[in-house]
């Protein structure tokens, strides 16, 4: 794969999810924690695909993967408290960011399973 082409995807791709997650959004009403939401499929697959895309950008991934995660989890509780601090109506969801951690874990672990099955 073109490793420029991964890296632009990579960034362009956490661009996205910044504007998307802290765009202002209708009165969604109080913050409420429940984990079995479509919501929270949706924060899930977006932090999932973005494991996927940052993983095959990162050289030497399966010796950094650890390091990928815990930096991608980090992204999304930053997102979260940026949500809470910033004038735009949204707010910190804990369900939210265990959904974001999640997806991340697995995208990991998609990951390195499918790199240890080709090589």
């Amino acid at each position: 794969m073109d490793k420029k082409l991964i890296s632009q995807i990579a960034v362009f791709y956490t661009l996205i999810l910044i504007l998307l997650s802290l765009v202002p959004i209708p009165d969604i009403g109080s913050p409420r924690f429940k984990l079995l939401e479509l919501d929270k499929l949706i924060h899930f697959i977006m932090y999932l695909i973005m494991a996927i895309t940052w993983g095959l950008k990162i050289e030497n991934f399966s010796k950094r993967k650890i390091e990928i995660s815990t930096y991608l989890i980090l992204f999304g509780l930053v997102l979260e408290i940026l949500q809470h601090v910033l004038p735009f109506g949204r707010y910190f969801d804990l369900g939210d960011l265990v959904a974001n951690s999640i997806g991340v874990l697995f995208g990991i672990f998609i990951l390195y399973y499918l790199k240890k099955k080709l090589l």
